[in-house]
């Protein structure tokens, strides 16, 4: 009796999560359709674009406010063993990285964008 009660459980739990997969006979109700899925995923990929051009687009002026203020600080008094300007480069250069990164993000979502399509 204790071997019944111990295993009975397990059977209940084993039907219960098969029996509902036998009985659907076709596409699970609620589900999205084949074209639906492409559309969302399309339209996924296009807002993904979008973003990361918003980024691209911010990461830029940043690049280039801080490169202006380079050019200001080449031999200059303010920063004479040229610390600040170092890590600026620095900085610079993993902005650099990120944006390289990002555009490679962009072009892969249009290589997704043009699978679907066909």
């Amino acid at each position: 009796m204790k071997t019944l009660t111990s295993v009975l459980p397990s059977v209940v739990l084993c039907v219960g999560l098969t029996l509902p997969g036998f009985a659907a006979d076709g596409p699970v109700p609620g589900g999205p359709f084949a074209g639906e899925a492409v559309v969302q995923s399309i339209q996924t990929h296009m807002t993904a674009i979008q973003q990361h051009q918003d980024r691209v687009t911010m990461l830029e002026q940043k690049i280039q406010a801080l490169e202006n203020r380079l050019d200001m600080f080449k031999n200059s008094y303010r920063d004479p063993k040229g610390f600040r300007s170092a890590s600026w480069k620095r900085m610079v250069g993993a902005w650099r990285g990120e944006l390289k990164d990002i555009r490679q993000r962009i072009v892969w979502h249009e290589e997704q964008i043009a699978l679907l399509k066909t």
